[in-house]
C-alpha cells in the first residue's frame, strides 16, 4: 500500500497550485464569462454592502436610542430602511445562487464531454498505467466539484477581501486599535488551517487509494457478469477479505490523521475564536467606554459588530484558501490529463494511404510494454501479401494479441518496423490507416445501445440499415434478429431500457462479428483475434468459413487456440515466449512435426466427434 500512497502524493509548491487554480478558472472562463461574472458581481457587492450597511445602521440605531431628541417614529424608519435595503442585498446571493444552478450544469456537462473526448484521444499505453488510471479517475470524479468551487470561492473571496478592506476603513477611523485583533486572529488561523488542509488533503488522497480495492470488491456483488460465478463459487471469501482489510486499513488512517486534525483544530478554535474574540475585543471596548471613556454606546456596538465582521471575514477567506489549494492540488491531476499529447492517436501523418490492399511487412520488430525488464515480442519479420489468409498461433502469453495491437497501431515498436504500401505506418494519420482495418477481438464488448449502433459502431444513418440487416444475416444473428421486439432499433442490455435484450455469449459473439461484414467494402485487413472462442467446433467452423469466404480480396489476420480452423490458411506462425519459432502452412507444419504438428495432434481427439470440419 505504501508504495501506493507515495505515487499518489504530490509536492506540489505554492506557485504550482494557484498556477492550478488560475488554469481552472480559466478553463471555466472559456465555458461560460458571463456566468462567473455575475456571480462575481452579485457576491461582492451583496457582501459588502449589507456588512457595511450593517455595522452603520448598528451605530445609528444606538446612537438613536441614547440621544432622547430622536423620535420613536424616526427610528422605526430607520429601523425598516435598514431592514429592507438588507434584504434586498441579502438577496443578491441567494439570486446568483439560483441563476448559476442551472448554468454550472451545463457548464460541467461541457466540460465532462470534453474529458470523455480526451479520453477518447488518450493512447492506449495510458490504461497500462496505474497512475494515468488515478489520474484520469480523481480528475473525473473531482471536475464537477473543483470548477464550481473555483467559481464561487473566486466570489467569495471578493466579496471577503473587499468587506474587509471596507470595514477596515470604518473601524480605523473610529479605533484603529480594535483591527489588531482580527488581524491577530487571521494570522493564527492562516497557519493552522494550511496544516489542517495538509492534513486533509494526505487523507483524502490514501483514502480513495484504498478505497478502490474495497469499492471494486463491492461493485462485483451487483454486477451482472459476475452473479453466475459467484452463485456456484467461494470467490465471495477473498473478495470480503479484501472488502474488509481496506476497509480496516481506512480506519487506521482516520485514526492517524484524525489525532493531528483535531490538535490543530482545537489550537484554532481557542486561540481565534476564545481569546481573541470572546475575551479581548470586549475587555478593551469595555476599558475605552467605561473608564478612557473615548467612545460613546455606539461607536462600541459599531465596532464589536464590525470586526466580528471583520474576523468571520477573514476567516471565511482562510477557508477559501484552503479551499483553493484543495482545487489546486486536484487540479493538478485534471491538467496533466487535459495537458497529456497523444503520440499515437492524433498523428496525422506525411503519406498518403494507398488505395488499394499493399503488402504489410514488419522488419525485425520488437516491443517492450513501459516499465517491463524484457522484450514481449522480440526480433518480428514477416511479410504478408494481400488477400492472404495468416494464423498465429501459440500459447497464452506468447504475444500474439500485442502483436495485433502494433499491427493497428495501437501501440508503436519499440525497434524496428511495420511497413504497410512500402512507407512504416508511423508515417500515416492514425486514423486513416486504422480505418482499412475491420477486427473482432475476443475480449469484445457489446454497448447498451441499439442493435443497429452496435454494428456499426458509430450512429447509423437510414440507408445503412440494409447493409446492417446483410452483415447481421452473414454472421449468422439474422434469425435472432427476428426475434427481438423492435428489430434493429432493440435496445442491448437492461441497464437503461426495460425492454432491453440480454443476448447469450454466442449470439453476443455473432453481433460483435457482424461489425466485420458491416465494414467490409471499406475493409483491407480483417483481425480476428479468438472473435468465436464462445460458439462449439462446429459453429465456429462454420463461421470461420462464412468469414473466409465473404472477405473478398480483404487480407484476413486470425487468431485461434483451435487449430482446425487454421487449417485452410496460407500461413501459418507459431509464436512462442514473444519470438516465431514455426512458419508454414498446415501441411508444411504438419510434416515438420514441430510444436505446432504436436498442438495439432493433442487437440485432434476434440475434433473426431466432427470429422466434417477437419476432414479426414
Amino acid at each position: 500500500m505504501q508504495n501506493n500512497v507515495e505515487k499518489t502524493q504530490e509536492k506540489l509548491p505554492i506557485s504550482r497550485i494557484l498556477s492550478n487554480f488560475v488554469y481552472l478558472l480559466r478553463y471555466a472562463f472559456r465555458k461560460d464569462a458571463k456566468l462567473i461574472f455575475i456571480i462575481f458581481a452579485a457576491f461582492v457587492l451583496g457582501g459588502v454592502g449589507y456588512a457595511s450597511m450593517d455595522t452603520i445602521f448598528m451605530r445609528a440605531f444606538i446612537n438613536y436610542l441614547s440621544d432622547p431628541s430622536y423620535t420613536f417614529r424616526q427610528t422605526a424608519i430607520l429601523v425598516a430602511a435598514a431592514t429592507i435595503g438588507m434584504a434586498i442585498l441579502m438577496s443578491f446571493d441567494r439570486s446568483a445562487e439560483s441563476f448559476a444552478t442551472p448554468r454550472i450544469i451545463r457548464m460541467t456537462g461541457m466540460m465532462q464531454e470534453e474529458m470523455i473526448k480526451k479520453a477518447a484521444k488518450m493512447d492506449l499505453m495510458c490504461y497500462d498505467c496505474d497512475q494515468y488510471y488515478d489520474d484520469f479517475v480523481v480528475a473525473a470524479s473531482q471536475l464537477e466539484d473543483m470548477v464550481v468551487t473555483a467559481i464561487f470561492d473566486l466570489a467569495r473571496m471578493g466579496r471577503n477581501v473587499t468587506t474587509v478592506l471596507v470595514l477596515s476603513g470604518l473601524i480605523t477611523f473610529i479605533d484603529p486599535v480594535i483591527a489588531l485583533f482580527p488581524v491577530l486572529g487571521f494570522l493564527i488561523n492562516v497557519f493552522s488551517r494550511f496544516r489542517i488542509m495538509k492534513l486533509e488533503y494526505q487523507y483524502d488522497v490514501e483514502k480513495k487509494t484504498i478505497m478502490r480495492r474495497a469499492n471494486y470488491s463491492k461493485r462485483v456483488f451487483y454486477q451482472p457478469e459476475y452473479a453466475k460465478e459467484i452463485k456456484l463459487s467461494h470467490i465471495e471469501i477473498p473478495l470480503h477479505k479484501q472488502f474488509h482489510q481496506a476497509i480496516d486499513e481506512t480506519i487506521a488512517i482516520s485514526k492517524k490523521y484524525g489525532i493531528r486534525i483535531s490538535l490543530w483544530s482545537l489550537v484554532n478554535w481557542i486561540s481565534v475564536f476564545t481569546v481573541l474574540s470572546l475575551f479581548c475585543v470586549p475587555l478593551y471596548l469595555g476599558y475605552m467606554a467605561l473608564v478612557v471613556c473615548k467612545i460613546g454606546l455606539g461607536e462600541v456596538a459599531a465596532l464589536n459588530n464590525a470586526q466580528g465582521i471583520v474576523r468571520n471575514r477573514l476567516d471565511a477567506i482562510n477557508y477559501c484558501v484552503e479551499r483553493i489549494q484543495r482545487s489546486g492540488m486536484f487540479c493538478e491531476r485534471f491538467r496533466k490529463f487535459m495537458n497529456y499529447e497523444s503520440q499515437i492517436e492524433d498523428a496525422v501523418g506525411e503519406m498518403q494511404l494507398p488505395e488499394k490492399q499493399s503488402v504489410l511487412e514488419i522488419k525485425d520488430m520488437s516491443f517492450r510494454y513501459d516499465g517491463a525488464e524484457k522484450d514481449t515480442l522480440k526480433h518480428i519479420n514477416m511479410k504478408i501479401h494481400p488477400g492472404e489468409k495468416v494464423a498465429f498461433v501459440g500459447e497464452n502469453g506468447a504475444g500474439k494479441s500485442t502483436f495485433i495491437k502494433l499491427l493497428m497501431r495501437l501501440y508503436d515498436v519499440s525497434e524496428g518496423s511495420i511497413c504497410y504500401g512500402g512507407h512504416d505506418i508511423r508515417q500515416y494519420s492514425t486514423a486513416e490507416y486504422r480505418d482499412i482495418f475491420g477486427s473482432v477481438f475476443q475480449d469484445y464488448q457489446l454497448y447498451a445501445a441499439t442493435v443497429q449502433e452496435n454494428v456499426m459502431m458509430q450512429q447509423p444513418e437510414a440507408e445503412d440499415r440494409s447493409r446492417i440487416e446483410e452483415a447481421l444475416e452473414q454472421s449468422g444473428f439474422i434469425d435472432r434478429l427476428s426475434t427481438l421486439p423492435a428489430g434493429l432499433d432493440t435496445p442491448l442490455t437492461r441497464e437503461f431500457a426495460e425492454n432491453g435484450v440480454q443476448l447469450s455469449g454466442g449470439e453476443a459473439q455473432k453481433v460483435a462479428i457482424a461489425r466485420l461484414f458491416a465494414k467490409k467494402d471499406r475493409m483491407h485487413i480483417a483481425i480476428l483475434d479468438e472473435p468465436s472462442s464462445a460458439l462449439d467446433p462446429k459453429a465456429e467452423y462454420d463461421l470461420n468459413q462464412n468469414i473466409l469466404g465473404r472477405a473478398g480480396d480483404a487480407t484476413v489476420i486470425f487468431i485461434s487456440h483451435r487449430l482446425s480452423t487454421t487449417r485452410d490458411a496460407d500461413r501459418i506462425y507459431m509464436f512462442e515466449h514473444g519470438k516465431i519459432i514455426e512458419e508454414g502452412t498446415h501441411q508444411e507444419l504438419m510434416k515438420l512435426g514441430g510444436q505446432y504438428a504436436e498442438m495439432f495432434q493433442c487437440q485432434a481427439k476434440y475434433y473426431q466427434q466432427n470429422q466434417e470440419i477437419i476432414g479426414a
